[in-house]
């Protein structure tokens, strides 16, 4: 289901986005902090993305995926350079945060936890995930360009969650 914002729409991600997906996410790989995915990895994984239009060309995208049924991961928050400052951001963790909504946990890694903080999030101890989840976040780190490996494993990045809401 898509929602209007302004002249932006939210939608889930189709098939024909995985190469604009790879696209903004490309165009912010000067953010050592925002994993760059393979369009390979991302076609495996769309239907965890959600986009942002803007009169037909996509500016951003984010991924909410559930590791099994408790706890979800927020990642690849990317916004074309060209949309920066437009509310794009908080469109997509919008999106994400209604999608995850019965998760036990939502959480994410980042290296700009101010940001996320105007979301809700708080910090949180990666050991507080279980092991399934680290091991996938592990391997992704694997499938960053190899500069980005020691960054990525020692410290780099905050890991986040969201306060448990109750009923």
């Amino acid at each position: 289901m898509a929602t209007q914002f302004e002249q932006f729409t939210v939608r889930r991600a189709v098939q024909t986005d995985v190469e604009a997906i790879h696209r903004v996410l490309v165009a912010n790989a000067a953010d050592t902090s925002l994993f760059q995915q393979s369009t390979g990895r991302i076609r495996r994984d769309l239907d965890d993305f959600v986009v942002v239009m803007d009169a037909g060309q996509l500016v951003g995208c984010a991924a909410l995926h559930h590791h099994r049924w408790a706890y979800a991961e927020i990642l690849a928050v990317a916004v074309d350079p060209v949309a920066h400052g437009r509310g794009v951001g908080t469109m997509l963790m919008r999106a994400c945060l209604a999608d995850g909504v019965g998760a036990t946990s939502v959480w994410l890694a980042t290296a700009k936890p101010v940001y996320f903080a105007r979301h809700g999030f708080q910090r949180m101890s990666k050991w507080r995930l279980p092991p399934h989840v680290l091991l996938r976040k592990l391997r992704l780190v694997f499938e960053q360009p190899v500069r980005r490996w020691l960054p990525a494993l020692f410290g780099r990045h905050t890991f986040m969650r969201l306060p448990v809401r109750r009923g």
